[in-house]
């Protein structure tokens, strides 16, 4: 798993890492992306934008209403943005790509996350099972907790 930021020119939030648990995921199962950062100003709503691509094309989207995640306003400092995903058990394996987007109440962009992983089936874990049998079955997209 690697991480950049999409847009260097973005000062509204400034992200310092990427922890995907586990890693690599596998099919059939939910991953746990955590982006953490310090945020600037407060914000006082928007929105987080995801977009999950296969061999570079788009495959999945969805926008998410920051308040339903956070108490609004978000205050100033540092944060942790978690998207917890179960990943179709019809998936198949290979490289994928995860791009976060947040956006102001005005819809202006203020941060911008891209995240490469590699999604495995089942039986290339079957080794390590017991520690991903500990990783919940709720599915949480878009959420976004305070550090």
């Amino acid at each position: 798993m690697s991480w950049t930021p999409c847009d260097a020119g973005l000062t509204e939030f400034s992200p310092s890492s990427v922890v995907l648990t586990p890693d690599p995921p596998v099919i059939g199962s939910p991953a746990t992306f955590v982006i953490s950062g310090d945020i600037g100003n407060e914000l006082p709503g928007g929105s987080v934008d995801m977009t999950v691509s296969f061999s570079g094309l788009p495959i999945y989207s969805s926008t998410s209403d920051l308040c339903t995640k956070t108490t609004c306003p978000v205050p100033a400092g540092p944060i942790a943005i978690t998207i917890v995903q179960v990943l179709p058990p019809i998936a198949p394996p290979g490289d994928y790509g995860l791009q976060v987007v947040a956006r102001g109440p005005d819809g202006s962009e203020l941060a911008c996350v891209n995240v490469a992983f590699s999604l495995v089936l089942p039986s290339a874990v079957s080794g390590a099972a017991g520690s991903h049998g500990a990783v919940g079955r709720k599915q949480r997209m878009g959420s976004r907790q305070v550090a």
